[in-house]
């Protein structure tokens, strides 16, 4: 084993010793391998973990039909620009919320566990689609099935909590719940919203005070109401706000911008990463490019580690 492996690498290690299905064991070790430091003591491993990402890829084409129907139960792919799943206890919400937001009708039942696997929707926001994934409520004899794999790969965790006097410990188990599978929880905060369903129950309205307060330095607390659509607008645009994404449109020399279709980056990339998203090849035979950004530049040429802001055009020149 090389040296100077981060504590993170191990604790993924255990975790794969302890996964079961083949989807699950390819995330962990897809995980494992953006940890591992690049240089000449891991280069066996890397290449060892590859290979077996790979034989489980096989693996899982050889799978019976049947059973590749069934993980698509547990497993959703990413699509979209990016992907949010709703966790939380029953009757929480989560489907209502979930068919609020994309305007899709979720099955919805006044009992527990209507929901048996999970299920996706797209949601409009301006100009492109977000995933959103219906999760069957926490204690369902499945959760084993698709949580740890789902809530590794999201993007964003909108923990789903339905407003009542037990709100505090409702947050704490869920919390609990996720300790073993994301081991930066304590580290990071980043992609964990709190969603507080239910704000028409009034009664309960000292309770989300209370509990408001004494989250306020973990993590960013939405109530909201779907059956009244109460702050479902706002909700929307703190998902798109979490995923920490930009939109860019591109623009041919001479012509008029492409507003229709944007490309997606990640907060923080620059007019390199922007070219190879627009074309793999434009990242050798860019020669320079120009940015409009409403407001600040007007076909200004720029170097290629600019850095892009939401909704700038560019125009790649080769």
């Amino acid at each position: 084993m090389p040296a100077n492996l981060p504590p993170d690498y191990f604790e993924e290690e255990k975790k794969l010793r302890q996964a079961k299905t083949i989807d699950e064991k390819i995330s962990i070790i897809e995980n494992m391998l953006a940890i591992i430091p690049h240089h000449k003591g891991t280069d066996k491993l890397i290449g060892s973990l590859r290979a077996k990402v790979a034989k489980l890829k096989e693996e899982k084409e050889r799978k019976p039909q049947v059973q590749r129907k069934s993980d698509s139960l547990y497993n959703i792919k990413k699509d979209g620009a990016g992907q949010v799943i709703f966790i939380g206890f029953p009757n929480a919400g989560k489907s209502s919320l979930v068919s609020a937001l994309s305007g899709e009708p979720v099955e919805i039942a006044d009992y527990p566990y209507t929901t048996r696997a999970l299920q996706q929707r797209m949601m409009r926001y301006e100009d492109i689609q977000i995933q959103l994934i219906d999760t069957p409520a926490l204690g369902d004899d499945n959760t084993n099935m698709w949580f740890g794999n789902m809530i590794r790969k999201a993007d964003c965790i909108a923990v789903t909590i339905g407003l009542s006097d037990a709100i505090d410990v409702e947050y704490e188990l869920i919390m609990e719940e996720m300790k073993p599978h994301l081991p930066y929880l304590q580290k990071s905060e980043r992609e964990i919203l709190i969603v507080v369903n239910k704000l028409d129950l009034v009664e309960y309205s000292k309770n989300l005070e209370e509990f408001e307060k004494a989250t306020e330095n973990r993590h960013k607390v939405i109530p909201v109401s779907a059956k009244n659509d109460v702050n479902i607008h706002q909700l929307k645009e703190i998902l798109f706000d979490s995923l920490e994404i930009i939109r860019i449109y591109s623009k041919i020399p001479g012509k008029k911008p492409d507003l229709d279709v944007p490309f997606v980056l990640k907060k923080g990339s620059n007019i390199l990463d922007c070219a190879g998203k627009i074309h793999k090849d434009f990242i050798e035979k860019m020669r320079y490019a120009k940015v409009w950004r409403k407001g600040k530049l007007e076909g200004m040429m720029v170097s290629r580690d600019f850095i892009l802001e939401d909704k700038d055009i560019v125009e790649i020149h080769i």
